[in-house]
């Protein structure tokens, strides 16, 4: 009885450890991206001095996984988001290298994630997606970001000067034709 005893725990554990393995190696695993929205959103914050503002950028994709061709549902993922800018190596973003990821009924799931516009960089944000319990992402996604160069206020006044230099060059074509 007593050498029964150790085999079934190992037995038990075991079998934890194959419940909580990945549906299917990382080789047999496709994504299929359904969208991606990527954009700035502003909030105006009143101070004393006046009015601040603050850009974030934010990032969100929906995507469904597949193996061998049949659709992985109801499995536990994570994210982990990496950014390049050009062809360099990718760099893991430390605050964003344990990233949740939502999903639903149909099998859909949904990775959002958001940086300071302090923080941002014009490039390539891969995110890798993992079965909870891997090392190795079973697929991954790339979004796209570029930061203007000019925006905001800045952006209003480059306008309203090239409005004037327009209106001033008009008027000067009716002042010659009269």
């Amino acid at each position: 009885m007593r050498a029964a005893l150790p085999c079934l725990l190992m037995a038990l554990a075991l079998l934890a450890h194959c419940a909580e393995a990945a549906p299917c190696s990382s080789s047999d695993v496709s994504i299929v991206q359904d969208s991606a929205y990527t954009d700035m959103a502003t909030t105006f914050i009143p101070t004393r001095a006046g009015v601040e503002e603050d850009k974030t950028a934010v990032f969100i994709t929906n995507f469904r996984l597949f193996c061998k061709s049949e659709q992985v549902k109801d499995v536990n993922v994570k994210a982990s988001v990496s950014f390049r800018s050009g062809s360099g190596s990718y760099t893991v973003q430390p605050k964003l290298s344990n990233v949740a990821v939502l999903k639903d009924e149909s099998g859909s799931y949904q990775v959002s994630f958001t940086i300071p516009e302090r923080s941002m960089q014009s490039g390539e944000y891969k995110v890798d997606v993992f079965f909870v319990g891997e090392s190795s992402p079973a697929a991954s996604i790339s979004l796209f970001h570029s930061v203007p160069i000019i925006s905001g206020r800045h952006m209003e006044f480059l306008a309203t000067i090239v409005l004037f230099f327009q209106a001033y060059y008009i008027s000067g074509q009716f002042k010659t034709s009269q």
